[in-house]
């Protein structure tokens, strides 16, 4: 998309009531610790929008002030009534701008809003059937015969300067969004989106991700919207503990605090601090201790991300968090290693040092891998993601200590955790080398022939 085609601005038709509560807007229910509004200003924001008009006639005194109090929106967001709506967008619609359309009170994926932008027509409609979202929640949605199909509209749409010159007229009232949306499915740029084409696997999450579309009518589909958030900022193949213990708690905790004032970034620095005070019980000789915050960490550690995922609180320190989680988990195997070397001398500092190298070699080729296929290896195969469930990690190996622990062994369970995690990389190294070799196959003539021609055997 030629960047005079980007989508610089935005309307919002808002102003509805709670089914439940005449005084609240429907765009101001909180859903995963934000107003609904919130989080269509701070995805408009992302996506570089630099202007939004909000057309409504109620509500007005209450969207100004939430609108004041949020940090993260495009630069200038304008409020108007629908009278005059008309009249203020066409005298803000110039020959390069691009249009995006959000219908308010729906909790609507990002990926749908993506995807409307992504399009080459000037003008596209995203639309679903029944089956993608379920009858319950469709029934909700603003029903659309297009070109002779029936449909629901997915909640978002792309506006060209010059269909915005025509229609704006049609778009001051949600009452005449559906007669809007149909008379813009007759130009001749238009496009309409089905939604059911927009793939579902995301490979940061490791997994296909169902598609949100939730109308949120009243305070209590809040709660259902922040657990299909949270379902959405799951990952996917991960170890055994994170999966089958960590996930439900996880989950819970970000429910039970995504509604006060607590940042991704505080918890990430709490669990830093923790891990950092787990490395010196360890190097102390306080292991059992050590080995129980550990397990803690395990479970903070996935807090932050989920947390910064549901509130769209994504910082660059949050992105650091990774190296931090390293730095912290290396901290360990050396401080363990130093409080069991006043018995068993250099041997200790010895495994640890081999586990440590062992495991940046495996984060080093897993990441090459993962830019040369877009796939990390842990979910390239059905193997490979057998294998990420029981294979050496901090969790699996922490975990892996309890029993050792249990009956004192603590060297030979630090024995133990250090061949596994080499065993990990090994594991590793040979799907990686098997995988890559497919991959060539699938897409280069000339390592096929090179590879035919140099064969040994």
């Amino acid at each position: 998309m030629k960047e005079e085609e980007m989508v610089n601005k935005a309307i919002i038709l808002t102003g509805q009531e709670s089914e439940t509560e005449s005084t609240l807007a429907r765009n101001l229910i909180q859903v995963g610790g934000i107003t609904l509004l919130e989080r269509q200003l701070k995805t408009l924001e992302k996506l570089g929008v630099q202007e939004v008009h909000l057309v409504t006639d109620w509500f007005i005194a209450e969207l100004e002030k939430e609108i004041l109090s949020y940090s993260k929106k495009p630069g200038s967001v304008h409020i108007h009534r629908t009278k005059e709506a008309a009249a203020k967008i066409l005298e803000n619609n110039s020959e390069q701008d691009s249009w995006l359309l959000l219908e308010e009170g729906v909790l609507i994926d990002d990926r749908i809003v993506g995807a409307v932008i992504e399009k080459n027509a000037g003008t596209v409609i995203a639309v679903m059937n029944k089956e993608d979202v379920g009858e319950d929640k469709s029934s909700y949605g603003i029903p659309l015969s297009l070109r002779g199909q029936d449909s629901i509209f997915a909640s978002a749409a792309k506006i060209s300067s010059e269909t915005m010159q025509t229609h704006a007229d049609k778009l001051n009232s949600l009452e005449h969004l559906k007669e809007a949306l149909e008379s813009l499915a007759n130009s001749n740029d238009c496009e309409i989106l089905e939604i059911s084409s927009i793939p579902l696997y995301l490979p940061n999450r490791r997994r296909d991700v169902d598609m949100i579309w939730l109308p949120i009518l009243q305070p209590k589909d809040g709660s259902k919207g922040t657990d299909a958030l949270l379902n959405n900022a799951q990952k996917g193949t991960l170890d055994w503990p994170a999966w089958y213990i960590h996930r439900p708690i996880e989950n819970w905790i970000v429910k039970h605090i995504c509604n006060l004032p607590i940042t991704p970034n505080q918890v990430t620095v709490v669990t830093g601090l923790l891990g950092f005070y787990i490395m010196y019980l360890f190097a102390t000789g306080s292991m059992a201790w050590g080995l129980a915050g550990a397990l803690i960490v395990g479970i903070l550690d996935g807090v932050d991300g989920k947390l910064a995922r549901t509130k769209m609180q994504q910082t660059k320190i949050g992105e650091l968090e990774h190296l931090v989680d390293k730095v912290v988990e290396y901290g360990w195997y050396f401080a363990i290693a130093g409080f069991l070397s006043t018995t068993y001398g250099y041997a200790p500092w010895v495994m640890a040092t081999a586990l440590v190298l062992f495991h940046l070699a495996d984060e080093i080729q897993s990441e090459f891998f993962r830019r040369m296929s877009d796939r990390q290896i842990c979910d390239t195969g059905k193997f490979d993601r057998r294998f990420r469930l029981i294979g050496g990690r901090r969790n699996t190996q922490m975990w892996t200590l309890i029993p050792f622990g249990i009956f004192g062994a603590w060297y030979a369970g630090f024995i133990f955790i250090c061949c596994y995690g080499i065993i990990t990389f090994f594991v590793h190294q040979a799907r990686i080398i098997y995988h890559a070799k497919n991959l060539m196959e699938a897409t280069s003539e000339t390592f096929v022939e090179n590879f035919r021609k140099t064969k040994i055997f």
